[in-house]
């Protein structure tokens, strides 16, 4: 009979461990580190974003005249809009090169932030690409995680600059390079406090 003994006595080593962390208590403080934020780690993509309150979504075309619809995100920073820079055509991978402009209220001065960009491909409804198009809804291309130091990040905005988002244009994007067609979601990850 040591069998059932000697799980139980792993059950209540295991279980502990296992639910530590999961308890998470409201504050009414200041600003505290964007780690709240749920990030998908399934590696698919397909689930990037879902909560609105966690990102700010902009659109290249909307984001250059429009920034009263930036989005206080839990850290305190705001996601004022993603500028796209350049698309860049290949063979295997092409890319998505985007600016992120990022604004601090004030409240808090930062020392690192951290970001996850999701570029999606949006077809345009009249698409003559293909016929049928091969993608013909929506869809997450590609994601890449990109981290700044600075030496004080007070109040005010700061543009990230070149961030590369590598995406395969032939099988997500029907070979589209075209700006319009992409929409990006900003998740802040970190932000450290000095």
């Amino acid at each position: 009979m040591t069998g059932p003994h000697s799980r139980r006595r792993f059950l209540a080593g295991a279980v502990p461990v296992a639910l530590a962390g999961c308890l998470v208590a409201e504050s009414d403080e200041g600003p505290e580190p964007a780690d709240a934020t749920v990030a998908d780690t399934s590696g698919d993509g397909d689930a990037a974003g879902d909560d609105p309150t966690q990102a700010g979504t902009t659109n290249e075309t909307e984001a250059t005249g429009n920034a009263s619809e930036t989005e206080r995100l839990p850290a305190g920073i705001e996601i004022e809009r993603v500028d796209v820079v350049r698309l860049v055509e290949s063979d295997l991978l092409s890319q998505i090169v985007v600016d992120v402009v990022v604004r601090n209220p004030g409240g808090a001065t930062y020392g690192t932030l951290e970001l996850r960009v999701d570029a999606y491909y949006e077809p345009p409804d009249d698409d003559r690409t293909y016929h049928p198009p091969r993608v013909d809804e929506r869809s997450a291309v590609g994601r890449e995680y990109t981290e700044r130091t600075f030496e004080e990040f007070g109040s005010g905005t700061r543009t990230i600059e070149d961030v590369v988002i590598q995406y395969d244009a032939d099988a997500d994007a029907n070979d589209s390079t075209d700006p319009d067609e992409f929409d990006f979601e900003v998740v802040v990850r970190r932000a450290e406090p000095l």
